[in-house]
């Protein structure tokens, strides 16, 4: 009879040793995963060009002036530093132009920070700006004067005490190319704030385990949307084009000492379609809320804006 019970707890044993070996192979299996690292190699090969290809770009001048920029009322940078910038300073932005026709931009101009980093309580009287919008074939971006220019705005002289000042306007752009984007997206807007935001939270928090982890698989799984649609927008169409992305994702991850996610507000944008957390106050107002600690006293900070795909759909980065 012990003999049997013996036996009995010996297979029992192996059974579980069994079941327990074949999930830790399931996970490194999934570990070792490349499919979608594989993908974003491959992208090149979708990326379609045409007998002219053209980029837009926002060149801004400005002195004593900390701003947002917005591209159909998604947030295209913020520039928080005073003084006078170095000359026009250029940033591309066809990943905001989804297809041709009428564009909107919005600028939203802020108080200088004061010695506490807080902003003060009125825009500076010394605000100064100037920006237009230009396109040009992307292969020609070195000869960036022979761009066009399709927009222009300046900040009139600030002559009265104002919390903020918000400048709008539109242009119209011609691209060879649609990109879905958010554009068929959730309006999130009409959701409940409250339920939305721990949502967004719980989404920042896998992809922030995913740089901890230096998940590089798991991070592509989640950008592959994003980098696709940029990708095409910029033209590029080379495998050193789509190899890019992970080396430099790669060189990042080496980097990283660590993985913190900071505290933030939920913004909505893209006209009620996007969704995303970024710091709301201090010296990193408008910062992705995930950060990498490097090195020397630096930090990596990584942007993820949301859309829901359908009703009840998981939100997906788009942006």
């Amino acid at each position: 009879m012990m003999l049997a019970q013996n036996k009995f707890l010996f297979l029992v044993f192996w059974v579980s040793v069994t079941l327990g070996s074949c999930a830790q192979n399931t996970k490194s299996e999934e570990n070792r995963s490349t499919e979608y690292r594989d993908k974003m190699k491959n992208i090149y090969k979708e990326v379609k060009t045409y007998d002219y290809n053209p980029t837009y770009q926002v060149r801004d001048e400005k002195f004593n002036c900390p701003m947002e920029l917005y591209i159909n009322d998604v947030l295209v940078f913020y520039l928080g530093s005073s003084g006078k910038s170095a000359g026009e300073q250029n940033v591309d932005i066809p990943q905001y132009i989804l297809k041709s026709g009428k564009q909107n931009i919005r600028v939203k101009i802020f108080p200088l920070l004061d010695k506490n980093k807080n902003f003060e309580n009125f825009v500076s009287k010394d605000a100064q700006l100037t920006l237009r919008i230009v396109h040009g074939e992307y292969e020609d971006m070195k000869n960036w004067k022979n761009f066009k220019e399709v927009f222009h705005m300046k900040l009139p002289k600030v002559t009265i005490d104002v919390p903020y000042i918000e400048l709008k306007g539109e242009f119209e752009a011609v691209v060879p190319y649609e990109l879905a984007g958010w554009s068929n997206g959730v309006d999130l807007s009409k959701e409940d704030s409250k339920k939305l935001e721990e949502e967004v939270l719980g989404r920042l928090k896998e992809i922030a385990s995913l740089y901890e982890a230096k998940d590089i698989e798991g991070l592509a799984r989640e950008h592959y949307k994003r980098v696709k649609e940029v990708e095409q927008s910029m033209y590029n169409n080379t495998k050193e084009n789509s190899a890019e992305w992970e080396k430099l994702m790669q060189e990042s991850l080496d980097e990283s000492l660590k993985t913190e996610l900071l505290e933030g507000k939920m913004k909505i944008m893209g006209n009620g379609k996007i969704v995303t957390i970024l710091v709301n106050k201090g010296s990193l107002f408008n910062q992705s809320i995930i950060r990498n600690r490097i090195e020397g006293g630096y930090s990596d900070y990584f942007d993820q804006y949301f859309y829901r795909p359908a009703p009840g759909a998981r939100l997906e980065v788009i942006r």
